[in-house]
């Protein structure tokens, strides 16, 4: 009732599960690289949120902490412990690490991607850190940047009504990862891809943290530009969830992507943006060699 395994949650409902998981079990369906995993889904927050009483009621200040303090009901905990437990039994490599990603239904819209307003957390390493991280995760749906971004969008936001599904998944320890975008977001030229990339762990890219390498691929001709970025340091996973490397100079003056790499993303890029129908924002990681594709959600500019 309160999990779902991703690679079988192509058929769930939006509502259920959220943006984020729908669109990454779709994909799995596509021979498109996504890491395993497990959905808690929105009635697992329903549940919480009544069990402890938490129903919006006046005033804000205090509702974020009160959820974070609150318990989460045995029956949902019982059956997250069990879905994870058979997530790291089914890991390629043996390892117990998973990022606890939110997958909110109002999320990854065409007009408003809402990306960077939910929590993530990576390198969760064992499962009180996956239940704490839970509560995170519900926590953030209700955050004052998240009520003041969805006021910029002009989105009706019923705080009292709004499922949220979160993503418990295989975490990948990127050597190297970043966005795509199968259209330029900035000239509009749907013939061009752009690529941000970085070292490490996608969390630099997505957040602002480096001055990453960009690469600009034609799709008629494949033609690659390349512009060098500074990438001044790199997030890696730490003994609890992540910390931050400098880069050496090494790292810093040559690009992080190798052109067969680049090539590999393209294919895979434009197989999606066929499937879905529309141009695709992308984000992804490579560990030794493999590609993986994190997130994809449409274009927004």
């Amino acid at each position: 009732m309160f999990t779902i395994s991703l690679d079988q949650a192509s058929q769930e409902s939006l509502r259920r599960i959220g943006s984020k998981a729908l669109q990454l079990a779709r994909m799995m369906e596509l021979d498109v690289g996504v890491p395993g995993g497990f959905v808690v889904t929105a009635e697992a927050l329903d549940r919480f949120i009544a069990v402890n009483g938490l129903l919006i009621e006046g005033t804000w200040s205090d509702y974020e902490e009160r959820l974070l303090q609150a318990e989460i009901p045995e029956e949902i905990g019982r059956e997250v412990a069990m879905a994870y437990e058979q997530l790291l039994k089914s890991a390629e490599v043996p390892d117990n690490a998973v990022a606890v990603r939110s997958s909110s239904s109002a999320e990854d819209l065409a007009a408003a991607s809402f990306a960077g307003q939910y929590e993530t957390i990576l390198n969760v390493t064992d499962l009180p850190h996956v239940l704490g991280s839970l509560k995170r995760c519900w926590a953030s749906l209700f955050s004052a940047r998240v009520r003041e971004y969805a006021a910029q969008k002009c989105i009706n936001w019923n705080m009292n009504d709004l499922p949220m599904g979160v993503l418990v998944q295989l975490m990948v320890a990127a050597d190297v990862s970043g966005v795509l975008f199968s259209m330029n977001p900035v000239t509009q030229n749907s013939d061009e891809i752009v690529i941000n990339a970085s070292y490490g762990l996608g969390e630099a890219v997505v957040s602002g943290l480096v001055t990453p390498d960009t690469y600009f691929i034609g799709k008629s001709d494949r033609r690659i530009r390349k512009e060098l970025g500074l990438k001044e340091l790199k997030v890696v996973a730490g003994a609890i969830e992540t910390m931050e490397l400098e880069t050496t100079e090494e790292e810093q003056c040559r690009f992080c992507l190798e052109e067969e790499q680049i090539g590999d993303l393209v294919e895979q890029t434009l197989k999606l943006e066929k499937y879905f129908g529309h141009p695709v924002d992308l984000e992804f990681a490579m560990k030794n060699g493999k590609m993986y594709i994190l997130q994809a959600r449409p274009v927004t500019t």
